[in-house]
């Protein structure tokens, strides 16, 4: 970690701090990453987190930490190799596939290869792909087929590693820029299914914390009341398991869970459904274990070691993206896919996954 301390004089009165520190800072610290560290706590001005268009003063001392960055991943030829994908839905402009557990979304530091990026170059470019991709090829103007120079290989949003999931890919320039904006719109509603530690007392509920760095482990995430960024999940109830619930009274939305003598745990669980309005870095798994209820497997946010949930035979956070809905960048008609459980999270609800309903998660 680098350390930087500037004192500002008259000269640099009035200036942005994120332009100040432009002009400061090692060229390898681009002006995106300082506003990044700027929202995120790493920047302070006399020992206080501000926002990125704060107006320097005489007599300020600016505190900055960050560091050292690695070969950005876009300098890197992405290659596209034979991975194999599930895709649920694919037309001209875009494709939805189905991430397992365990596979990298994108290149970086450590996974240079082998990830969901040369996954999708493959059955996008390569030749071995066969007709159906040489009959796209001629569909598309050879201008807009350009999967490989997208922002971010086309992919329009992310999943940790070790969650599983549908992702939205674009295609096309057009069909990027349309996404990206529904994204960032709220337009595109992402549903998932999480089964989590103990019993959740209330059958829905919103949390409504900022999320940011933390400031001590940087590499995680922690709920930030100051300095982080806003964050607002909805979750139902689907099912509780394991040993019976007491409720004292008639407590608002509080209800004893099923007693399931053939549930594969001897502590209680929860099946939720979450829906996000804003999508930060661990976002549910931060806002869950924020709530006491960590997301079953998850050794950075819950409670018990990765040896614990070995001895169960559970060796992710059992976290799934199964419902995506979003309006298609040239139809302009909704679009709505959805995929399965994946059977290392429905072993651990009796008697077969639920169905799902429309209704409930705030929406």
């Amino acid at each position: 970690m680098r350390r930087y301390a500037f004192s500002i004089g008259m000269v640099e009165t009035g200036q942005r701090l994120d332009r100040y520190l432009t002009g400061r800072l090692p060229d390898s610290v681009s002006r995106a990453m300082i506003q990044r560290g700027i929202r995120e706590g790493l920047v302070t001005v006399g020992g206080r987190v501000v926002k990125t268009h704060y107006r320097l003063r005489p007599g300020d001392q600016i505190e900055a930490a960050f560091a050292q960055l690695p070969v950005p991943s876009r300098n890197r030829p992405l290659v596209a190799q034979p991975i194999p994908l599930d895709i649920v839905y694919e037309d001209d402009e875009l494709l939805v596939v189905n991430k397992p557990a365990g596979l990298v979304t994108h290149p970086a530091p450590g996974h240079w290869d082998g990830t969901l990026v040369n996954a999708i170059l493959w059955h996008l470019s390569n030749a071995e792909c066969g007709m159906r991709n040489a009959e796209l090829k001629a569909k598309i103007p050879h201008s807009a087929f350009r999967i490989p120079h997208l922002a971010r290989a086309g992919i329009v949003h992310r999943l940790d590693k070790d969650t599983s999931g549908l992702l939205l890919v674009a295609k096309t320039d057009v069909a990027h820029t349309a996404l990206s904006r529904q994204l960032k719109a709220r337009m595109i509603r992402r549903r998932y299914l999480a089964l989590v530690e103990g019993h959740v007392p209330l059958n829905s509920g919103t949390i409504d914390a900022p999320v940011g760095r933390h400031l001590a482990h940087r590499k995680v995430m922690a709920v930030r009341h100051l300095g982080g960024r806003s964050a607002v999940t909805h979750y139902r109830v689907l099912k509780r398991f394991g040993s019976a619930l007491r409720v004292q009274g008639s407590g608002l939305g509080a209800v004893a869970p099923t007693p399931e003598p053939r549930a594969p745990s001897d502590f209680p669980y929860t099946l939720i459904e979450v829906s996000l309005e804003t999508g930060r870095t661990h976002q549910i798994r931060v806002h869950m274990a924020h709530l006491g209820h960590p997301v079953l497997g998850d050794p950075v946010y819950g409670r018990r070691p990765p040896s614990y949930w070995a001895g169960r035979g559970i060796s992710r956070q059992l976290l799934h993206a199964f419902s995506l809905r979003f309006v298609h960048p040239t139809t302009r008609t909704p679009v709505e896919v959805s995929a399965r459980m994946p059977e290392d999270m429905a072993r651990w609800i009796p008697g077969g996954p639920l169905e799902h309903k429309e209704g409930g998660c705030g929406e």
